[in-house]
């Protein structure tokens, strides 16, 4: 067993909006950026990783605007790369003043996307490591995915094809990602925010200007299993546009990558922490 530091919770402004997010103290630093799914935040989308990464990693989980404790965009619309990007780039630049060096980051599923984007815009950034990156059309998987469940019931089944197992969610994560519908008016935002999922995956795909200018070693994550977010088009789109990135394919393995190999996503964590001292 690790002992690691103790969990902060943290918060600061962005456009009079609070962003919220937990730290742990350590010398080697990492931004983690969750997905967008119902009821996700930082915390929910790598909790299962975070006791396996070494004890001297600085890790950050964001909240993103409209998720966990952070505040909601006040207006449309609500799935907003651009808010989302400077979120980050805020970030980044506070673990800069903190640790005088650029944060491993770290982006699952549409985080994945902002992570890649995010190292487009700043060639100070050294290392991304993007997992289940969604890219083509939106599946019908993914669509059934980004509704606003009524209730406990359908949450658990929505969650259940998220990994290739198809397995139960645990009552505790699925309470916890229930949450946020207890609360008045959040369903309706988060009908809005995914309203028409392809427009929403055609502002977070990366262009092949963006692509050009990332200057960060880059390694690509995907479940060969993942009906959400297929692999094929993946390999078929955003692969041939990042020809240096590393690509790691896990069979049986669904969306949920870090809650379903998070050993093997430690492992390649600490890899790349590793890798970091020959940038």
């Amino acid at each position: 067993m690790r002992a690691h530091p103790a969990w902060r919770a943290m918060s600061g402004m962005l456009d009079g909006i609070m962003l919220a997010k937990r730290a742990r103290g350590g010398d080697l630093p990492v931004l983690m950026v969750h997905g967008v799914g119902p009821g996700t935040t930082g915390w929910l989308n790598f909790s299962r990783l975070l006791d396996l990464l070494p004890a001297r990693c600085a890790v950050h989980l964001v909240d993103l605007a409209g998720f966990g404790l952070s505040g909601r965009l006040p207006a449309p619309p609500f799935f907003d790369v651009s808010f989302w990007l400077r979120q980050l780039d805020q970030a980044v630049n506070e673990i800069m003043a903190v640790h005088g060096r650029a944060p491993l980051l770290v982006g699952n599923s549409v985080g994945g996307g902002l992570v890649l984007k995010l190292a487009a815009r700043r060639p100070d950034l050294r290392q991304v490591l993007a997992i289940g990156v969604p890219w083509g059309e939106p599946t019908p998987a993914l669509r059934a995915f980004w509704r606003a469940p009524p209730d406990l019931s359908t949450l658990e089944s929505m969650l259940r094809p998220m990994t290739a197992s198809q397995d139960a969610t645990d009552p505790t994560v699925l309470n916890a990602r229930f949450q946020p519908f207890r609360e008045s008016g959040y369903a309706a935002y988060f009908t809005e925010m995914l309203a028409d999922p392809a427009d929403c995956l055609r502002r977070l795909r990366l262009d092949p200007g963006e692509a050009d200018g990332i200057a960060a070693e880059v390694t690509l994550v995907h479940g060969r299993e993942d009906c959400a977010c297929l692999a094929a088009p993946l390999m078929d789109g955003l692969v041939p546009l990042l020809p240096d990135a590393n690509v790691v394919l896990f069979g049986a393995c669904g969306h949920s990558v870090c809650s379903e190999r998070p050993a093997e996503i430690a492992k390649l964590m600490n890899h790349l922490f590793e890798r970091a001292a020959a940038l």
